[in-house]
């Protein structure tokens, strides 16, 4: 055990000093997941606050089997993430494929055919989740041992099934600027970003891109940019998630793109002013999950 703890590096770990393990029953749990890191956010529905941020980096992981044992050891040394009495419980896949389909068209037996071209993971099932607000369903991926991890850590709950991109897509048309033609959104990973493009409360784009470089980066971009025919002039990028303002990327796309700018802390959760030491673009995405409804 302790030679696993070893392999395990904390970024962040923030708790709200008003947290009451008593509160649970009001408190929503956010679990948020790939093969080398977990993201938790605890968020008191009522209150709608943040109570407890916490990010996690796995070493030495080789399978899955090695991320399950990692998973294991951070809820076994963790008080608060061993209890079993949480208003909700949600499972928020990263790894996954995912696709968007009108909801007028969506036939829920045809989930296998809408990511067709979609990398196939193994092991995996597929979900379903409705976006009413812009009449949209996706379909998307989850690896059948994380859901069985988080089933057998809460037995006694309902275990919600989430992907990253629908918790991104929610929290994004929120901060629409309409005072720019086009907004695009993007959320980034350290290999991977979702990238949003809405106009007039449409959508235009969105899609995940897998890069190595900070040149593939922006190539996808401009490409999107191209083919959609949008005016520089009149676009706003809003970024989010793994970037900082020294980076390459930024420094590149500041070079192409008139308006780019790092999105805000949520405006949909309140947070103590101990959270004020973790940038206001990271996290966005979890900060919103409970904006998911089942």
């Amino acid at each position: 055990m302790e030679e696993l703890r070893k392999k395990i590096r904390v970024s962040h770990r923030i708790s709200d000093d008003s947290l009451d393990i008593n509160n649970l029953s009001q408190y929503s749990l956010f679990l948020s997941v790939e093969d080398k890191n977990l993201r938790v956010a605890i968020v008191d529905a009522v209150e709608k606050k943040c109570m407890i941020l916490e990010d996690y980096r796995f070493s030495g992981v080789t399978s899955r089997k090695d991320t399950i044992q990692h998973l294991n050891t951070v809820l076994e040394g963790h008080l608060v993430l061993r209890a079993r009495y949480w208003g909700e419980v949600a499972l928020i896949a990263r790894n996954g494929g995912f696709s968007y389909i009108p909801q007028e068209y969506f036939d829920e037996t045809q989930k296998s055919a809408y990511l067709y071209f979609n990398p196939n993971l193994e092991n995996v099932n597929l979900y379903s989740y409705s976006h009413s607000n812009c009449d949209l369903c996706s379909v998307f991926q989850v690896e059948q041992e994380f859901v069985d991890w988080a089933k057998k850590a809460y037995p006694n709950k309902d275990i919600k099934i989430l992907h990253q991109a629908d918790v991104f897509l929610a929290s994004a048309i929120k901060e629409t600027d309409n005072n720019y033609e086009t907004n695009i959104f993007i959320d980034i990973e350290n290999r991977y970003m979702n990238m949003l493009v809405l106009r007039g409360g449409c959508i235009l784009l969105y899609n995940r891109y897998y890069y190595q470089s900070p040149q593939d980066f922006v190539y996808f971009l401009l490409f999107a940019i191209d083919e959609l025919q949008i005016n520089n002039d009149t676009l706003q990028v809003i970024l989010y998630g793994e970037i900082s303002k020294d980076s390459g990327i930024f420094n590149l796309m500041q070079k192409y793109i008139q308006n780019v700018e790092f999105g805000k802390r949520s405006k949909e959760v309140s947070f103590s002013y101990k959270f004020d030491e973790v940038l206001g673009h990271r996290y966005f995405d979890l900060y919103n999950a409970y904006l998911l409804k089942s």
